[in-house]
């Protein structure tokens, strides 16, 4: 898909609805920061991340909490979760493709962890953005940023 004038409020509230119609404990937390209107984004790839990140959310902890933040210069979506969270030491190796985290990160739950999280690097490298993975202060789980400039 191209890129195109986006409104991301719109396109995360809808994300969340569709997760939450697919079950999953997701709350959208609103808007923060002083920045409004469009962004030039690629609205399925965003979708796609922002989707990696919520399932990597609800798989590892019980619940995920979405934000976004918008300045004159930058758009932050942020998925946070309750779960075990990766250690600092591991989270360049997570955002690779087939990375088997330790098993704590893995119980029970078989498959490789690192797959959702490395489409969701790639699409915000693709966006001239980051994935910055980190501890999430509210829920104590993994904190995971897509950071674009606009």
């Amino acid at each position: 898909g191209e890129a195109e004038p986006t409104n991301p409020v719109e396109l995360v509230e809808d994300v969340v609805r569709n997760a939450q119609r697919a079950g999953h404990a997701v709350t959208f937390s609103g808007l923060d920061g002083s920045g409004n209107g469009l962004v030039t984004l690629k609205p399925l790839a965003i979708r796609r991340a922002l989707d990696n990140l919520i399932s990597n959310a609800v798989r590892y902890g019980t619940r995920a909490e979405v934000s976004l933040t918008m300045s004159e210069k930058s758009l932050r979506l942020r998925v946070e979760d309750d779960g075990p969270g990766i250690p600092e030491d591991r989270r360049v190796e997570a955002t690779r493709p087939f990375t088997r985290l330790d098993p704590a990160r893995n119980q029970d739950k078989g498959g490789s962890v690192g797959l959702g999280l490395a489409i969701a690097s790639d699409i915000a490298r693709a966006h001239g953005g980051v994935l910055r993975l980190g501890t999430s202060r509210r829920l104590g789980g993994l904190q995971a940023d897509i950071v674009i400039g606009r």
